[in-house]
């Protein structure tokens, strides 16, 4: 292991796409533990399904929690999705109970992968409907998960997962 150097580079920071596939629709999934990259390959006619939130309301929360069995590695993603309509409740009501995989996005181009094969993310929302007329009308999505890694970040398919801890 290295120091943990400066970043020197931008740092805008804020989740502005999430998107999420059913464990049994992945093909291919190759996670290196070393450095925590991931190539995650959808089936021969499956592919990712993207997720609108509002702008600004996408929150990742994580936490470290050192228990009896080791290390454990908590992720809570909330997301707000506008407006009370069927689409939305129809993809959350078969999305609930089923194992998924998430692919999220931030604003500095980093991409990462929440869930595994062994260990997927689940998805519960709820729909609000506040009584001022000016607040937000839709459904909150909170997905979460517990994992032995941390989250791992996205390699594309195209390349190979780099095997060397130095490289950048």
């Amino acid at each position: 292991m290295g120091n943990i150097l400066r970043h020197t580079g931008i740092n805008i920071g804020g989740l502005n796409s999430i998107s999420w596939i059913f464990k049994e629709d992945v093909g291919g999934f190759s996670f290196n533990q070393t450095n925590l990259l991931c190539q995650v390959t959808p089936k021969l006619g499956k592919a990712w399904n993207a997720i609108y939130g509002t702008p600004e309301t996408i929150q990742l929360e994580s936490e470290q929690q050192d228990t009896p069995g080791g290390m454990k590695y908590v992720y809570k993603l909330k997301i707000l999705v506008p407006k009370d309509r069927s689409q939305v409740e129809t993809e959350l009501y078969a999305m609930t109970g089923r194992h998924l995989i998430l692919k999220s996005g931030d604003k500095n181009g980093t991409i990462r992968i929440f869930g595994t094969l062994e260990c997927p993310m689940k998805v519960s929302g709820k729909l609000l409907k506040p009584l001022a007329i000016e607040g937000f009308n839709g459904f909150e999505l909170l997905f979460t998960g517990e994992f032995t890694y941390p989250a791992a970040y996205y390699v594309p398919p195209t390349g190979p997962i780099p095997d060397d801890e130095n490289q950048d």
